[in-house]
């Protein structure tokens, strides 16, 4: 809604997506300059994460709409869908598109575009009385545009309560286009929380099991995952990154939050050891892990209050140590230590490595003469959801 006030269903959303993506990378003042200068707007809200991207047009019932068929037709089907190809089009031909994120920076989501599989989404609110029929229609399917997913904002933030990452979002919205391929009718006639349970068992989408829909009143989200008391940290903890020369915090950020739930647990798990034991005497071994699945080590170090003025050197050395141990494409490091000044504060550095991997002798005969990690077991979970 260029130039307008955001309705009460748009303010939701952009709320909701803070929340599971971050401010970082949540989009909702879309008005942009043209390739002619002109002015253009996006969709109500995009979000881009790297290799994620998720396109929202949000259509908000007037509470005195009464004929339910005509305004869905009209104003999701129609309207919004032709706002969402209008935001692959600008993807497409514009050489530049730069918009402000929730944290108030400008950035050019042009290469959003280069996202093989973007995420198309419609969020709907609609008055109480709105009929299942309708509420049940879970996508448009365009041949220009690809499928659509259409949510009920109620079903919307109803997935955002259990899936607490963009990896998790995006994996349920691949399970929901399989489960259209195999169920063209049938997803149709099924409520939300019937696909939700579904995916908590299983992702094999060739069969029905009117049983999995209890997986979501047994599902008990645990506070463990969550890390946004993490994020104002790092603003003025990084000591230097790769990349984002002027948002020197956002990789972490990127990092943490293409985790996994699993991944997730153990991260916090050996972030708040670390915590527990910097004010140790006794030398402690920093805590390591891998995520295979998106190439990052990740090292945890403790270190004295006594040795404070050693942490940045320790983080640089450490964090270059666990990518070579780990030969991977990215390292993120944290220096963990309680404030020579105020041992109640505990303070922390985090440092960021993203470059291709490439053999040093020198640190691999240093690995291996003194191996300075502590031994860990990456642990791989058959379903993360049970």
């Amino acid at each position: 809604m260029s130039g307008t006030e955001k309705t009460k269903s748009e303010s939701q959303l952009s709320l909701i997506n803070q929340n599971v993506f971050f401010k970082e990378f949540t989009f909702s003042n879309n008005d942009f300059k043209s390739n002619d200068n002109s002015e253009q707007e996006l969709a109500d809200n995009v979000v881009w994460l790297d290799e994620y991207c998720f396109i929202f047009q949000i259509k908000e019932m007037n509470q005195t709409s009464s004929n339910y068929e005509n305004w869905f037709k009209n104003k999701v089907m129609n309207k919004a869908v032709k706002q969402i190809k209008n935001t692959l089009h600008y993807f497409d031909v514009h050489d530049s598109i730069i918009i402000e994120n929730e944290r108030g920076h400008k950035m050019n989501v042009k290469a959003a575009n280069e996202v093989k599989d973007i995420k198309k989404i419609i969020i709907y609110s609609a008055n109480i009385d709105f009929p299942e029929t309708l509420r049940y229609q879970k996508f448009y399917e365009s041949s220009g545009a690809g499928n659509i997913h259409l949510f009920h904002i109620e079903d919307y933030f109803y997935i955002c309560k259990y899936l607490i990452t963009p990896t998790e979002i995006s994996e349920y919205l691949n399970f929901r286009e399989d489960f259209l391929e195999f169920h063209k009718l049938a997803i149709h006639r099924l409520p939300e929380q019937y696909l939700l349970g579904h995916f908590f068992e299983t992702l094999n989408v060739d069969h029905f099991n009117a049983e999995y829909i209890d997986n979501v009143q047994k599902y008990k989200k645990e506070e463990d995952f969550d890390i946004s008391g993490l994020i104002e940290n790092f603003k003025q903890a990084v000591i230097s990154s790769t990349s984002y020369a002027d948002i020197h915090y956002y990789p972490i950020i990127k990092a943490i939050a293409k985790l996994h739930r699993s991944e997730l647990i153990e991260f916090k798990k050996r972030l708040s050891l670390a915590m527990e034991k910097c004010e140790k005497f006794e030398f402690i071994t920093p805590y390591k892990m891998y995520s295979e699945r998106t190439d990052c080590a990740f090292v945890f170090i403790p270190i004295h209050s006594i040795n404070f003025q050693h942490a940045i050197t320790a983080l640089k050395n450490y964090t270059y140590a666990i990518k070579q141990d780990c030969r991977s494409q990215k390292a993120l490091g944290v220096v963990i230590y309680r404030n020579p000044d105020n041992l109640e504060k505990i303070d922390t550095g985090w440092y960021f490595l993203d470059e291709t991997w490439t053999f040093d002798p020198v640190m691999d005969k240093k690995l291996k003469e003194n191996y300075p990690f502590r031994e860990s077991i990456n642990k791989k979970t058959k379903n993360p959801y049970k």
